[in-house]
């Protein structure tokens, strides 16, 4: 199960990539040699896509200034979402979305399908509703921390960068990261178009 699910992210993370793939970013997201994880488990991190040049971004979390995230172990692993929100809210990052990011992860805590939906926009409800988080009801899932906010113009879309850290049901602990893609829907409301 542990490579089906690394399977999948993998797949979602190289299909971030191509769709971004037009143009080539003046600033890398990618975290220094010093803010790498130091657990071999850790996935990619959920800063990694490039950006087009010709997109102006507004980012609430500077790298350079973030102390690197520590990885869960077993010992520090309680269930649930575990985030400070406030300390990153500003700008774009306000309260309307950051409830939007919160019902989503305790969706994902409570293994709740249909709370998961809310927030998703109706034009992405069908690519993003069978996401990996519900194929084995008995991993448990710790919300603990954000690694990228930021805005761009065009695209016009927000991104949240979650770390996180899965519990198997064999107690076995894996960190990892993933992004909350949000664009306006018809009515010109942000909602979650895509969870990679």
């Amino acid at each position: 199960m542990k490579n089906l699910s690394r399977g999948i992210l993998s797949l979602c993370l190289i299909g971030a990539l191509l769709l971004s793939a037009c143009g080539k970013s003046d600033e890398t997201d990618n975290l220094s040699n010093s803010e790498e994880p130091s657990n071999t488990t850790s996935q990619t991190p959920s800063t990694s896509a490039p950006q087009s040049t010709d997109t102006h971004t507004e980012s609430l979390i500077d790298s350079a200034d973030k102390e690197a995230i520590k990885d869960i172990t077993a010992a520090d692993f309680k269930k649930g979402v575990f985030i400070d929100f406030d300390k990153y809210k500003g700008s774009f990052f306000e309260e309307n979305i950051i409830s939007k990011v919160s019902n989503n992860l305790e969706s994902v805590v409570e293994n709740n399908n249909e709370k998961f939906k809310e927030n998703l926009n109706k034009e992405s409800l069908e690519s993003i509703k069978d996401s990996f988080y519900y194929r084995n009801v008995d991993d448990q899932f710790m919300f603990y921390d954000l690694d990228l906010l930021e805005k761009l113009d065009q695209p016009e879309q927000i991104r949240v960068g979650v770390r996180f850290a899965r519990k198997s049901s064999e107690g076995s602990i894996e960190n990892q990261g993933i992004t909350y893609f949000f664009t306006k829907n018809k009515d010109g409301e942000w909602g979650i178009e895509n969870i990679d």
